[in-house]
């Protein structure tokens, strides 16, 4: 019961921050300045795009932990096997026009759906538990790219960590880069 209670508590939180960020620029302020005492100590004794390196370690490792301890990988693997399978025969059997295996599939079609809301909710769970701590770092960075910071970009030279980069600021953007890099390192570790 206490696991449960854990579960969905921290859940409904990243609920309730992902809301709050949305409507509220105070709840960012707010979001951002829990995370400060820890945050800014370590902005002041290095770079900017170092510190992002590390932010983006640090939500790399723990959005992993989450997800390798709350996804049941093998259950999931073999939902989307079957989901794919049932997709892939319902597709052949629609462009062969073959109404006979089509009638057959409706009966599995039931299933299927509810095979892909459970895949849905496992995939969605580690979200919100991440979110916990991964919106107040991100408010934080927010509010960083308000302050006089800028770093040399290769192809550009000096450039403001607010300025965009295709579509995105560029700390936003170096965040993912370091990210997606990260996180492929730690799945490999940690066989996720």
């Amino acid at each position: 019961m206490p696991k449960r209670f854990i579960s969905r508590f921290f859940m409904s939180l990243g609920i309730v921050f992902l809301v709050g960020i949305m409507i509220s620029n105070e709840f960012r302020m707010h979001l951002a300045s829990y995370v400060a005492p820890f945050l800014d100590p370590v902005a002041k004794s290095m770079p900017i795009y170092m510190v992002i390196i590390v932010l983006a370690a640090i939500t790399g490792i723990y959005t992993s932990l989450i997800q390798k301890f709350t996804v049941d990988t093998k259950r999931l693997k073999a939902i989307q096997k079957r989901v794919m399978n049932f997709q892939k025969e319902y597709m052949e059997a629609t462009k062969q026009d073959n109404k006979y295996k089509l009638k057959q599939m409706e009966a599995e079609k039931a299933e299927i759906q509810q095979l892909q809301s459970e895949m849905m909710s496992m995939q969605f769970k580690p979200m919100f538990y991440s979110m916990v701590v991964t919106l107040p770092i991100f408010m934080w960075l927010l509010t960083k790219t308000k302050e006089n910071a800028s770093v040399v970009v290769p192809f550009s030279g000096p450039i403001h960590i607010a300025d965009p980069v295709l579509v995105f600021p560029w700390w936003l953007f170096w965040y993912f880069l370091c990210s997606i890099a990260i996180n492929q390192v730690i799945r490999k570790a940690l066989k996720i």
